[in-house]
């Protein structure tokens, strides 16, 4: 037997040869030389793969699984990794793992965790982030490599901004939302460059109880009282998993399958813009009832006339309502692009601002969250 092993090893120069020259003849090669072909499994087909993978070569079994996932087939990946995966060094399996939540498999994901099977590692930090787990279960060393934050205390606004925004998520989907977000806003800047300024993506867990109630997103923002909220700050970003986005306060609540066009939308009401389409009765029941321009883009004609150029809304139902265009905009539905007319509505809004801009701390206040001073005096009026 060490004879063989010796004249084995003795030509397995020449086995590799032949292995690069001809892939296609693996399982013989096997015979004769399996750590060649063991170690070159990326190789071969998926026919000589599936060929070794049933005469027992595990490392064949693991190739197989991982190649079909990558190929985004995770149903016929499973059949192979489900098996063995127990019999995976520690490494295949975490980067099993990382494929599983690469492709959104997250009921496999959630057999490995149930049965005691996720290593630890990239695939299981994300699978705690999914579960809204609390921020101390979370690794700094993942967060600082994923580009996100485990604190409000990291950071920090960015003075050459008329307004800064802290980008707050409570799952996994919602840190590449956000980051994704950023960057569409970073390239393109509304309604101008240094108008809105967005901190680092803080992961805040489930700490604000975000629901979906009645269509939309929803948080218990009495929670708030238990933070030290970083100061400078104008508004939060809250993105939750389900639910329609609005604006209530100077927070944003929006959910991480929704467009950046919805969140362009939702940014507007930030500056007092008002929805074009009909607001809710409760909103309507005070709003409805003022005169004159009432935000950038609402002007109520209560015994008086409308400016010049303004055409009937329909956020009012009893016809009092008025907007700047006869045409849709991003406030009347959603998916329209920005307007260069309602661009610079926007741009003199921040700078010649017809009202002033409900903070965060402002609605806090009028929880009770903090002692501070509002005049407000209707929730009604904190509502987009």
């Amino acid at each position: 037997m060490s004879t063989l092993s010796s004249s084995v090893s003795d030509f397995t120069p020449s086995y590799l040869y032949y292995f690069n020259k001809t892939p296609t003849r693996a399982v013989a090669i096997f015979y004769l030389a399996p750590t060649v072909v063991s170690s070159n499994l990326t190789l071969v087909d998926n026919v000589q793969l599936r060929q070794l993978a049933e005469l027992g070569e595990l490392d064949a079994h693991y190739q197989l699984a991982l190649r079909f996932l990558q190929q985004g087939n995770p149903a016929a990946a499973k059949l192979w990794w489900q098996s063995e995966f127990d019999n995976y060094a520690v490494n295949q399996q975490q980067a099993l793992a990382d494929n599983l939540i690469a492709q959104q498999q997250w009921q496999s994901i959630e057999w490995l965790w149930q049965t005691n099977r996720l290593p630890q590692g990239d695939a299981r930090q994300a699978w705690l982030l999914r579960q809204r787990s609390d921020a101390e279960y979370i690794k700094a060393d993942f967060a600082k490599r994923h580009n996100f934050s485990l604190s409000l205390h990291t950071v920090s606004v960015m003075p050459q901004c008329k307004f800064n925004v802290l980008m707050l998520t409570d799952h996994h989907a919602g840190i590449n939302a956000l980051k994704s977000f950023k960057r569409f806003y970073q390239a393109k800047p509304e309604p101008e460059k240094n108008s809105f300024c967005f901190s680092e993506i803080v992961y805040v867990g489930d700490q604000f109880s975000c629901r979906n109630h009645d269509m939309a997103v929803q948080c218990n923002w009495e929670n708030a009282v238990a933070y030290n909220w970083p100061a400078g700050f104008d508004f939060i970003v809250m993105m939750s998993e389900s639910g329609a986005a609005n604006v209530v306060g100077g927070i944003m609540h929006i959910n991480s399958q929704q467009s950046y066009q919805v969140f362009l939308h939702e940014l507007m009401h930030f500056n007092g813009f008002e929805d074009e389409y009909p607001l809710p009765e409760k909103k309507q029941q005070w709003l409805c009832k003022q005169q004159g321009k009432v935000a950038p883009n609402l002007f109520i004609a209560n015994d008086v006339l409308p400016p010049s150029g303004w055409q009937k809304s329909r956020a009012c139902k009893n016809s009092m309502a008025y907007k700047p265009s006869p045409n849709w905009s991003i406030m009347q539905y959603q998916t329209m692009a920005l307007s260069q007319q309602y661009r610079q509505l926007w741009q003199k809004q921040i700078n010649q601002p017809l009202t002033k801009p409900i903070r965060f701390i402002d609605y806090f206040t009028f929880l009770g969250v903090k002692p501070t001073i509002t005049t407000t005096s209707s929730l009604d009026k904190f509502s987009d």
